[in-house]
């Protein structure tokens, strides 16, 4: 690592800990007058004690089905390309990890009553209750993971600042199909995740965790299976990954959500 390297890391990383510090004095401050129902309030608790929650049957199974059946048909041709609608479509081929992963960004813009998805008012109020403070959505994207998904990447944050996602399974999700997958309490390995923000990796992404990084946190994995129409809300700065599809592919729905409000246009090369 040079000099310089270095020097902007301490920067981004003292950025990430005085907004976390700001955070933490505001929300202290702060009175909420969210009300929570029963199933709300639990997702709150398990994300502050796991740093995921999961909430069964939160759409019909069928209703996620027939979504899935409709959206694959996106997946023909395989090509990357733009829509009117504002809506693109990457297939990621050729890449060092998480090849055969296709994505539709904005999803909604192609399939209007995914905007009832994108800012649910019910899970609106959990990361609220979670976090103390609001956050929004980027980008609702739906994901489809074939099955011959290669070089799935192994554990990761996406970012070093806050970042919350939820994801909507559209097929019945079994060790078959790459399960999500989380080190259930490392939203709360603070030092360990600075101390990746400040070193980076020799190789391959800056925010991604290897084995010898993680050690005994590897006993706390959990792969989260579930039927179609599952929803996985999860503080993505915690330690998780999407495991390989080794018997068939996976389609779901992922939600980007963030502290300041407006779109996001991730992936915007073809």
């Amino acid at each position: 690592m040079t000099q310089n390297t270095l020097v902007s890391n301490l920067r981004s990383t003292a950025a990430v800990v005085g907004q976390d510090l700001g955070d933490l004095v505001k929300t202290r401050r702060r009175e909420t007058n969210l009300r929570l129902d029963e199933r709300e309030r639990k997702a709150v608790a398990d994300l502050k004690r796991d740093g995921f929650a999961v909430i069964e049957g939160f759409w019909p199974r069928e209703r996620a089905l027939a979504l899935r059946d409709r959206l694959e048909q996106y997946l023909d041709p395989a090509e990357s390309r733009d829509f009117d609608s504002g809506a693109y479509i990457r297939f990621w081929d050729n890449r060092a990890h998480d090849e055969g992963v296709r994505r539709l960004y904005h999803v909604e813009r192609e399939i209007p009553e995914l905007a009832e998805l994108r800012r649910d008012p019910s899970i609106m109020r959990i990361v609220e209750g979670y976090y103390g403070f609001p956050m929004y959505s980027g980008v609702l994207v739906f994901q489809h993971n074939t099955q011959s998904n290669a070089n799935t990447r192994y554990y990761h944050v996406d970012i070093f600042a806050k970042e919350f996602k939820s994801f909507l399974y559209l097929d019945d999700v079994d060790p078959g199909n790459g399960p999500f997958a989380y080190l259930r309490g490392t939203h709360k390995s603070h030092f360990r995740r600075l101390k990746k923000q400040v070193l980076g990796n020799k190789e391959g992404a800056e925010t991604s965790f290897y084995e010898s990084d993680l050690g005994q946190l590897l006993e706390q994995e959990v792969a989260i299976t579930g039927q179609a129409g599952t929803l996985i809300l999860a503080d993505v700065r915690g330690f998780h990954r999407g495991t390989p599809q080794t018997e068939r592919s996976r389609s779901v729905l992922v939600n980007y959500l963030y502290r300041h409000d407006g779109d996001l246009f991730l992936d915007v090369e073809k």
